[in-house]
């Protein structure tokens, strides 16, 4: 929750173009080092790869490519000054390595240090936030600043702890094919990408107030399903490789559904009746989040955790071939994504999430088909009595 509280303090503090401006630079990041490892961090959670320094060049590398593109995307799409490119280069390289040595962690089941490790950043977004108020700088170049030092220092210190870890011998060698990392860093992409899109496509459609109105939003009634989509992957995933059976299977799928389908509807409830008091409370009517903005994300919410599911499973189980099937129509969705997004904007905000969220509801769905194979129980075959 650290994300959604340092987004409403930064909300109160900042001018709404400057809030939008840090919340379009936030999105950029949050993209760019998510994709940075090119897929090294799906190959380390599938196999127990020796922590060794190719692996870290290999991250290194795959970073410095991955921020490079970003930086120039940035500058020729969004025209944002150096100061801005340098800092989104300097968090996608060190966020990079920051979740490959989270994905170290995580495939051995140690989840304490890796969401430590990973969700670090939003911690020291708070600090940024408490520098804002503390300092009364009301640009977003401080916050953006302090945020982009948290990604560097996450990524530094998590690969200090592995490589203090080294030596036990248990472990694969760090070699691996970069097909297949690419094609994880493709199916990963699509979602990745969907995350950010409102933000991404907001300023193309709208006016950069109801991006500063979006980035409230997401804080207040979005923060509970990103925390959930996160759980789901984290937990899940290595607990679907290690299970032996079918049935085994479907129990940890129909606990997991369970537990969360009864977070989301008493979360989705307390954020309906919530909104309205942060609103005229915290932000002193300085953002208006009205029940259509506060459904469309409920809607979009709901429509992520399905995904993560369906994400979660394919990571685990499926074969090379599907992973390249999904990988397409991930893409595929983030299409459809796209042009319901920029066609919903129409009606205003609440048309861009709700297209947005289409599109994550057609990626659950398709990749749906896909892992119902892993979760079916085999035929058997009846013997004629003699």
């Amino acid at each position: 929750m650290g994300f959604a509280g340092a987004n409403l303090i930064l909300a109160r503090s900042l001018p709404p173009n400057e809030y939008g401006r840090f919340t379009l630079v936030i999105a950029l990041i949050n993209l760019s080092f998510a994709l940075a490892p090119i897929g090294v961090d799906g190959i380390v959670l599938r196999r127990h790869l020796e922590v060794e320094p190719a692996l870290l060049r290999r991250t290194l590398g795959a970073g410095l490519i991955i921020g490079t593109i970003s930086l120039l995307i940035a500058g020729l799409v969004y025209h944002l000054s150096t100061l801005y490119l340098l800092l989104v280069f300097a968090a996608t390289v060190g966020g990079g390595a920051m979740a490959v040595a989270g994905a170290k962690f995580q495939s051995e089941q140690r989840y304490s240090i890796s969401l430590a490790l990973t969700q670090s950043p939003n911690l020291v977004l708070i600090v940024a936030a408490l520098a804002v108020v503390v300092s009364n700088v009301r640009q977003a170049e401080l916050p953006l600043g302090i945020t982009s030092l948290g990604f560097v220092g996450a990524g530094v210190l998590g690969w200090w702890i592995l490589f203090q870890e080294r030596g036990s011998g248990e472990h694969q060698s760090a070699g691996f094919p970069w097909y297949e990392a690419v094609s994880f860093a493709g199916m990963n992409a699509a979602g990745l990408l969907l995350i950010q899109l409102d933000r991404l496509i907001i300023p193309h459609v709208l006016p950069l107030h109801d991006l500063a109105t979006f980035g409230v939003l997401a804080a207040i009634a979005g923060s509970l399903f990103r925390v959930l989509s996160m759980a789901i992957g984290y937990t899940l995933v290595p607990r679907l490789r290690a299970a032996l059976t079918v049935m085994e299977r479907r129990r940890l799928i129909a606990h997991e559904a369970k537990l969360v389908g009864l977070i989301v509807v008493s979360g989705s409830l307390v954020i309906w009746f919530l909104t309205p008091l942060i609103e005229q409370w915290f932000l002193a009517g300085k953002y208006h989040l009205g029940s259509s903005l506060v459904m469309a994300t409920l809607f979009s919410g709901v429509a992520k955790i399905l995904n993560s599911f369906t994400k979660s499973t394919v990571t685990a189980l499926a074969s090379g071939t599907e992973i390249l099937i999904v990988n397409v129509l991930g893409w595929l969705s983030v299409a459809v994504a796209i042009g319901a997004g920029a066609s919903g904007a129409r009606w205003g905000l609440a048309g861009v999430i709700y297209g947005v969220g289409l599109g994550w509801l057609t990626r659950a769905i398709s990749a749906s088909f896909l892992t119902l194979r892993h979760l079916r129980l085999p035929t058997t075959v009846a013997v004629p009595v003699q």
